[in-house]
């Protein structure tokens, strides 16, 4: 069954209905009785349910990327309306969140590889790309229609957006990029084909970059495919472009440290400009000239060959202010600029396009004009009239391309979305190659239920909160990761393919160090702005060839993770250990690794060791009635529960145990009462316990 179906296959109309299963408990939600039917074809039963307890961390970690406080827990256990009743306005409450963009904004920008920096041996910054960043959080905050979200990355120059388009259009800047070490030509064609590439991977599910070369290997995609969709996108011009942002655009926050950053600035030039005027003052009594004919260039001509007019500490002190100007990029960071791309105008040169044999520049083959994929059914007619005309004028190419990818009728694009939905909340898509759909990928595990989703997403007028609804408030979202009949059904469906049960899943990198943060109380939901530098480990050197890492401010390091600077080739070590996307390509799906420098990061690293501090005094502000009273607040804190008795008899002997060595000893880590090192190191083995770092 799963050879039959394919991706290129028109959306069915009408679209699949749920089938009819016997149990009623799983036949009020369309997905549960798609799963549920499937199961019973073989033979197989889906497994208990969670509880309230684990489907709220669930939920909400899902849905926010933070762990649910103890009042929003005890809350919901306490309510007791019917019971979907109850559930949905958890739901609710996290989708109205402005947490839930920051949450899934990460997820599409490990999608379309997004990264602050052009990688490669430069890494040159890219100071304002964030701007896309906090423009996909909007996007996702404002449940704005995927299909609109499409065209304004692909062409929201072209289609009136004004600054928000251009910002949108910064899709085309994710990439990796190498400056140097090529002809123009070969730079050039890298591009295009990176951004041909990305378009195929992000919103078709194809690997169409295989044809770049020769004829696809396994989908009917030609070679000449690749250049029929290249052709659109050949006109484009990297470029950073100035556009009307406005101090108004940003938060009050955000506003404060511009202000802040830009007085620095011309703190530092004006410091400089005064010493220039000295030296220049000081080389003219030198020479018995005016100091006011002494030029810019007269003085940097003397300083470099070390003119007897200038002490050695003169030449040292140019050299210190000259370099606190140069390396002081922060002002830039905010600067009224869009890293997008340069929008070709209507009289512009028609670009050419040719199928490159080989893939090589230097080897032009038959000209082609721009098209789309041969293998999908054309779409309209209008459209098709378009695209014959798409080719006579280099602007309005690619608003063609976006109408096309975001249609209702092409059969790839709300199979692909759905499916990567899918796979965040149930831990594996329904076609777990989320990247590939093509016949060497995965497969698809429940055809009729993905036609079903993407229909009724595109009925739902391409809104995503009403399909995180459907998936989370379903008892397949509900089941949990273990079975009572594991072994049987690992003999019928060892993968898990059938959805028998639940996935065990570790926090995402990002998700873990936020979930660290809140825990402690230390968390800053400040949104938006350039990018927090978090502190490297004092054995990483902080200085490189071309660029500083220079830590922000305590407070800035306290913000979620999503607003790291994301740097290609100096990722943070934390995130790095906890398998964070690799920024140089579409990431599908996080890496779940296990490794031993996971466990020495969560114990022995700085971050680790100050969250479980700030933890340990939140626990003693919070519950000052004893040990007993701080187990049972620190385990509602982290683990969204109370404690057995078993665990706080446990963990009182700990803290016992602990004091008395403490207390032994005269050189207790900065003179702290022995009471709070003994419940640091209880909060520190607690965020390093498989419950805090996994969901059931």
């Amino acid at each position: 069954a799963l050879g039959e179906w394919s991706v290129f296959r028109p959306l069915p109309s009408p679209p699949p209905q749920p089938p009819r299963v016997a149990n009623a408990q799983w036949s009020g939600n369309p997905v549960d009785a798609f799963i549920h039917a499937r199961l019973a074809r073989s033979d197989l039963t889906p497994a208990p349910l969670v509880g309230r307890r684990a489907w709220i961390r669930r939920v909400t970690f899902d849905l926010i990327g933070l762990p649910p406080t103890p009042p929003e827990v005890s809350a919901f256990l306490a309510d007791r309306r019917p019971e979907l009743v109850a559930y949905a306005a958890v739901v609710d409450r996290l989708l109205a969140s402005p947490n839930y963009g920051e949450r899934w904004a990460r997820h599409w920008l490990d999608v379309v590889r997004y990264g602050d920096s052009d990688g490669f041996a430069i890494d040159g910054e890219r100071p304002t790309l964030w701007r896309y960043r906090d423009y996909v959080i909007r996007t996702f905050n404002e449940d704005r229609p995927f299909d609109r979200f499409i065209r304004e990355q692909l062409a929201g120059d072209e289609t009136g957006e004004g600054s928000e388009g251009l910002v949108a259009t910064g899709f085309y800047r994710l990439g990796p990029w190498e400056a140097d070490n090529m002809t123009p030509e070969r730079r050039e064609q890298d591009y295009l084909n990176e951004i041909t590439s990305a378009v195929g991977t992000a919103f078709l599910g194809l690997t169409i970059g295989c044809a770049r070369c020769h004829d696809h290997k396994y989908d009917p995609i030609t070679q000449k495919d690749f250049y029929k969709l290249q052709a659109f996108l050949k006109p484009l011009k990297r470029s950073r472009v100035q556009a009307a942002f406005g101090d108004g655009e940003l938060s009050a926050a955000v506003g404060q440290r511009k202000a802040e950053a830009e007085a620095e600035r011309e703190h530092r030039r004006r410091a400089l400009a005064d010493f220039r005027t000295t030296l220049k003052q000081t080389l003219a009594r030198a020479g018995s000239a005016d100091g006011a004919s002494v030029s810019d260039k007269d003085l940097d001509a003397a300083l470099k060959k070390k003119d007897e007019a200038f002490s050695e500490k003169q030449r040292k002190q140019h050299k210190e202010l000259k370099a606190a100007v140069d390396e002081f990029k922060e002002a830039e960071r905010y600067a009224a600029t869009a890293c997008t791309i340069e929008n070709p105008k209507g009289d512009a040169t028609v670009p050419v396009t040719h199928v490159l044999l080989n893939g090589d520049v230097f080897s032009p083959g038959e000209k082609v004009a721009p098209g789309f994929l041969s293998a999908v059914e054309p779409l309209s007619d209008a459209l098709s009239r378009r695209v014959a005309k798409a080719g006579e004028t280099a602007a309005g190419r690619r608003r063609i391309l976006a109408e096309w990818v975001a249609s209702p009728r092409n059969p790839l694009t709300a199979r692909v979305f759905v499916n990567r939905v899918w796979q965040q909340h149930m831990g594996k898509g329904l076609v777990a190659t989320a990247n590939d759909f093509g016949k060497n990928g995965a497969g698809v595990s429940h055809p009729d239920l993905l036609d079903f989703l993407a229909s009724r997403f595109i009925a739902d007028g391409w809104r995503v909160k009403p399909l995180h609804r459907l998936l989370v408030l379903s008892n397949t979202y509900r089941m949990s990761s273990t079975h009572p009949d594991r072994q049987a059904c690992m003999e019928v469906d060892a993968d898990n393919r059938l959805r028998w049960h639940g996935t065990y899943r570790r926090l995402e990198s990002e998700a873990l160090r936020d979930a660290m943060l809140a825990v402690s109380g230390s968390l800053d939901l400040e949104t938006g702005g350039p990018g927090l530098f978090e502190k490297l480990p004092e054995q990483m050197g902080a200085k490189y060839p071309f660029f500083t890492w220079k830590p922000s401010s305590e407070q800035q390091r306290r913000r979620r993770s999503i607003y790291m600077f994301q740097r290609r080739n100096l990722m943070h070590p934390m995130m790095a250990v906890f398998d964070a996307a690799e920024m140089s390509e579409s990431c599908e799906q996080r890496t779940n690794s296990v490794t031993a420098p996971q466990a020495l990061t969560l114990l022995n690293g700085a971050f680790a060791q100050d969250v479980s501090d700030r933890l340990a005094r939140r626990v003693a502000t919070e519950a000052a009635g004893g040990p007993g009273e701080q187990v049972e607040h620190l385990f509602r804190l982290a683990f969204n529960r109370p404690p057995r008795t078993d665990e706080v008899k446990l963990c009182t002997r700990f803290l016992d145990s602990k004091r008395a060595m403490y207390e032994a000893r005269r050189d207790a880590k900065d003179g702290a009462p022995a009471a709070h090192l003994a419940l640091r190191d209880l909060c520190l083995a607690v965020i390093n316990a498989n419950e805090f770092l996994y969901l059931d």
